[in-house]
């Protein structure tokens, strides 16, 4: 398995399957979005933490046809040869803080319901809002 760290995001390739990437999360760092490049052989022998800290992306040369398996493994499925362009645009003029509060809503919808969503969108809404204007966020 190679693993790739960039600013935002850490790209894996060469992994054979969902149990193979949980086996050392923390040799990912600290990414907001980790990408899996992986073929018709890739294996959804397992899943991730629902509670990861950041966005995963199964990279598929066919994004339309992926197994249904592996696109209940990731946050989403993307085209292997659009993964840059896709998180340029993903991360563009945006900082750390903005892409962190954007992950925070990505892990509450893996498991949490539409209202726990809207609250996090809010309340992420407001602690940006603080940010900027220097004030108080009202979480």
């Amino acid at each position: 398995m190679k693993i790739n760290k960039k600013e935002f995001v850490t790209e894996v390739s060469d992994a054979k399957s969902v149990s193979e990437l949980c086996t050392d999360i923390s040799a990912y760092g600290e990414p907001c979005l980790l990408i899996v490049y992986g073929g018709a052989d890739f294996s959804a022998d397992g899943r991730f933490p629902a509670e990861l800290p950041f966005i995963t992306a199964f990279a598929a040369e066919d994004a339309e046809n992926v197994s249904s398996g592996i696109k209940d493994c990731f946050d989403l499925v993307i085209s292997s040869e659009n993964t840059d362009e896709y998180t340029e645009k993903l991360f563009k003029d945006k900082s750390r803080k903005q892409i962190e509060e954007i992950n925070r809503c990505f892990i509450i919808a893996r498991k949490g319901s539409q209202e726990d969503i809207l609250a996090c969108e809010s309340r992420a809404f407001y602690r940006l809002m603080a940010e900027k204007n220097g004030g108080g966020s009202n979480e």
